[in-house]
C-alpha cells in the first residue's frame, strides 16, 4: 500500500508527464527535429550537422528554448544576407568555409528541392551557428592575439545583446548584411587595407610575377639583359606607370624612378639596385597577399575604437607619429626593443609628462647590465651618475656595497641616474602607466637613429625630438615650445598633468597605409606575423576568452 503521499507525488509526475506528452503532440514536425536537436545538445554538450561541429553550444541551446524551438531563419531575405555577409569575408582575409558557405549553399538547395523537416533543422541551427562565429569574427577577429603573444594586452568589449539576445537583434534588423559589415571596424584605413588585399590578389591572378636572377649593381645608364623583366615586375605594382615592352637592356632614369618609389615602400635605402632590392622584388604576390591578411587581422583587433586624437607608435616601422582631430600633425623616428626584450603590444593613455626625470633601473637592466658593470669597474657608477638608496630612502656609498654578493634576485637597495645629459631617458618622458613599465622618453643615444633597423630599447619607446611630441600633446598655452625648453635648460625636474588624457598606441603593422594613401611593407623584426597567418589559416576552433566576453 502506497502511503497518502506517495500516491501525490505519483499524480504529479503523471500530471507533469502527460502535460510534457500533449506540448510535444503540439509540435509540428520541425519543432520536433529541432527539440530532438537541442536535447542531444544539452546531454552531451555537443552536436555535430552536415560533418561539422556545432560551436556556440550555448547559444543555440537558449535560443530554440526560447522560440519553443521554432525555426529562426524563416525569412529568406535573411538567408540570402547572410551567405551574401559569409561570403564577403573573403574582402577581409579571411575564409569563408570557417562560416559552412558550400555547406549552407547545398544544404539550401537540398532544402528548396525536396522539403525535409530534419534537414530543415539542421539547415537553421547551422545557419545560427554560422551568424554567431561570423559576427564574433567580424568584430574581434579571428585570432586571440593574448593566447599567440602574452606581451600583447588588449581591451575590446562587446556592449550590444549577447547570446541568443543578440541573435534575435540580428535578424530582427532591417538589413543583415549591413549588420554584419558594420561590426568590422569603421575607418577609412580599414577599407583601404580591403583595397590594397584586392589589388594584390588582382596582381595573383593576372599571374604574379616571375622572379629575377642576381647580378651586378645596376646604377643610371647601366646595360643588363634583366632590365626588361624589372620593368615588367615594377609595372605590375604599377611602380612604373608606362613600361617599354621592347627590350631595351637600358637601366634609364624612368626606371632609375620607379625602382626609387618601390625602394620607399619597402624600407630600402634610395639607391642603386643591387641584392636587397632584387630580394624585395623577388618575395612572391602569395606573400604579400598573407602579409596584408596579417596586417589586416591586427586592424580587427585594435582600429574599433580610435579617437580622433592620439599617440601611436608602429614598431615594425620604427616610426612614431601623433594625430590630432583625426589628421596626422607629427611624425618622427622611434628605437624600440631589443629582439630579445621586444616592446609590448597595447592601448593606453598618457597621463602625464616629465621633464629632466630621474632614472630607477628596473630589473632586467639591473641583472644584465648595472650589477655586470658595477661588479667589474668600481668607477661604474659614478661615471654614470648612478646614486644607491636603502629601503627608507638614505643614500648609500656606492664604494661601500660589495657588489660581488648580489644577483637582480636578492639586491636590497634601489638604484637611480639623476637628470642630465647622461641619463637614459634623455630630457623628457611621457607615462601611461602599465604593467610593463614602458613608456615613451628621450635617450642620449642620438646616433642610433642613423641605423634601418632600430631595436634597441630594453622595451620603451625613444622618440626622436621629443620636446616636439610634448609641445603637441600638451594641450596647454602657458607651457609652449619656449617654456618647455626653458624648463629642461634649469636643469629641474618638472611633472606636467595633461588635463585630458592622450590615448597611446604601440602597434606592429608590417604593412601600413600611409596619409596619401601609398602601401609601404616593413620588416617582420619580431617574427610575429608567422603566428598570427598560421593562425588564420588553420580551421575553426571554438575558444573562450574572458577579455572579449560571450556573443
Amino acid at each position: 500500500m502506497c502511503s497518502p503521499l506517495a500516491r501525490l507525488a505519483l499524480l504529479v509526475v503523471t500530471l507533469a508527464s502527460v502535460a510534457v506528452s500533449a506540448a510535444h503532440a503540439n509540435e509540428n514536425t520541425s519543432q520536433q527535429e529541432l527539440r530532438l536537436r537541442v536535447e542531444a545538445l544539452g546531454a552531451s554538450g555537443r552536436l555535430s550537422i552536415a560533418g561539422v561541429r556545432i560551436t556556440a553550444v550555448d547559444l543555440i541551446a537558449d535560443l530554440y528554448r526560447q522560440t519553443r524551438f521554432e525555426p529562426v531563419w524563416t525569412d529568406p531575405e535573411k538567408v540570402d544576407e547572410l551567405l551574401q555577409a559569409i561570403a564577403a569575408m573573403h574582402l577581409d582575409g579571411l575564409d569563408p568555409q570557417d562560416y559552412y558557405l558550400d555547406r549552407l549553399t547545398k544544404m539550401r538547395a537540398e532544402v528548396a528541392a525536396r522539403p525535409d523537416p530534419a534537414l530543415e533543422a539542421d539547415l537553421d541551427i547551422l545557419m545560427t551557428d554560422a551568424l554567431a562565429r561570423l559576427a564574433y569574427q567580424a568584430y574581434y577577429g579571428k585570432v586571440d592575439p593574448e593566447r599567440i603573444d602574452h606581451s600583447i594586452n588588449l581591451d575590446q568589449t562587446w556592449t550590444g545583446p549577447k547570446g541568443a539576445a543578440a541573435v534575435r537583434d540580428f535578424l530582427a534588423s532591417e538589413s543583415l548584411f549591413r549588420r554584419i559589415e558594420g561590426l568590422k571596424p569603421q575607418r577609412p584605413k580599414y577599407d583601404a587595407f580591403r583595397r590594397a588585399l584586392a589589388r594584390y590578389r588582382g596582381y595573383q591572378d593576372a599571374g604574379g610575377w616571375t622572379r629575377i636572377r642576381k647580378g651586378e649593381v645596376l646604377t643610371l645608364g647601366s646595360s643588363d639583359r634583366r632590365v626588361p623583366a624589372i620593368r615588367h615586375r615594377l609595372a605590375m605594382t604599377e611602380d612604373l606607370p608606362k613600361p617599354l615592352d621592347n627590350g631595351d637592356p637600358v637601366y634609364d632614369a624612368d626606371l632609375q624612378k620607379a625602382v626609387h618609389r618601390f625602394q620607399a615602400r619597402h624600407q630600402l635605402p634610395t639607391g642603386d639596385l643591387a641584392s636587397k632590392t632584387i630580394a624585395a622584388m623577388n618575395v612572391p604576390v602569395s606573400k604579400r597577399i598573407d602579409q596584408i591578411r596579417v596586417n589586416l587581422e591586427r586592424a580587427r583587433w585594435m582600429m574599433r575604437d580610435v579617437p580622433p586624437t592620439y599617440v601611436a607608435v608602429n614598431i615594425a616601422a620604427f616610426s612614431i607619429y601623433f594625430v590630432k582631430d583625426d589628421k596626422r600633425v607629427w611624425e618622427n623616428e622611434a628605437q624600440v626593443g631589443k629582439t630579445f626584450t621586444q616592446t609590448p603590444l597595447f592601448v593606453d593613455e598618457i597621463d602625464y609628462i616629465v621633464l629632466n626625470p630621474t632614472w630607477t633601473v628596473p630589473p632586467s637592466v639591473l641583472e644584465q647590465t648595472v650589477l655586470p658593470s658595477a661588479k667589474k669597474d668600481p668607477g661604474y657608477m659614478q661615471r654614470r651618475h648612478l646614486r644607491v638608496f636603502d629601503d627608507r630612502g638614505k643614500q648609500v656609498p656606492a664604494k661601500s656595497i660589495d657588489w660581488k654578493r648580489y644577483k637582480a634576485s636578492n639586491f636590497p637597495y634601489t638604484i637611480r641616474q639623476d637628470p642630465g645629459p647622461d641619463n637614459a631617458l634623455g630630457v623628457v618622458k611621457f607615462i601611461f602607466p602599465n604593467r610593463y613599465h614602458v613608456y615613451l622618453h628621450d635617450t642620449p643615444n642620438q646616433l642610433g637613429y642613423d641605423r634601418r633597423v632600430r631595436t634597441m630599447s630594453w622595451g620603451c619607446i625613444h622618440v626622436q625630438n621629443p620636446l616636439e611630441l610634448a609641445t603637441a600633446v600638451i594641450d596647454d598655452p602657458s607651457w609652449n615650445r619656449q617654456a618647455i625648453e626653458s624648463q629642461v635648460e634649469s636643469g629641474k625636474t618638472k611633472t606636467i598633468h595633461l588635463d585630458t588624457p592622450v590615448r597611446v598606441a604601440l602597434l606592429y603593422w608590417t604593412v601600413e597605409l600611409r596619409d596619401d594613401g601609398a602601401l609601404r611593407f616593413y620588416p617582420d623584426v619580431y617574427q610575429r606575423d608567422g603566428r598570427v597567418l598560421r593562425e588564420l589559416n588553420r580551421a575553426f576552433k571554438a575558444r573562450k576568452t574572458r577579455r572579449r566576453g560571450n556573443r
